[in-house]
């Protein structure tokens, strides 16, 4: 009998269960957001702006505060792969040129979201060539 396909099956099952992949320990939580952008070149959230996202399991929906504007949607996970696969929508105020600029940079961002990281208390969504990176609230 060959070992090496349930040492491997024994080995992933453990690496998921140490990094928390799971939607599990995505959900039913807040996540405040520290940084976005280029992996190489982060940009961290301006003073006196909170950006935060909660996905609610019950309803299978995303929503939170963009820095100026509340914003919603649906989402989908399935293992580590994370989509929200309609339209963002959001209220429409004006917060000024800096914040607006940064909002519009972080839902842009998450209409192409791919996939999710949780280690402790941190969790860092991947979209195309940038990251989200959260901590917890």
């Amino acid at each position: 009998m060959n070992k090496a396909p349930v040492f491997l099956f024994l080995a992933g099952a453990l690496w998921l269960v140490a990094c928390g992949t799971g939607a599990e320990d995505l959900e039913d939580k807040t996540w405040v957001l520290e940084s976005y952008g280029e992996p190489d070149s982060l940009n961290t959230v301006l003073e006196d702006s909170e950006i935060n996202i909660t996905f609610d399991s019950a309803e299978g929906t995303v929503n939170g505060s963009a820095g100026c504007n509340s914003y919603f949607g649906d989402y989908e996970v399935k293992g580590n792969k994370l989509s929200l696969p309609g339209p963002i929508g959001s209220t429409l105020m004006s917060c000024g040129e800096e914040i607006d600029e940064q909002e519009r940079q972080y839902l842009g961002a998450l209409e192409v979201t791919e996939s999710f990281k949780i280690e402790g208390d941190k969790l860092t969504i991947n979209c195309g060539q940038q990251v989200l990176v959260f901590e917890l609230k």
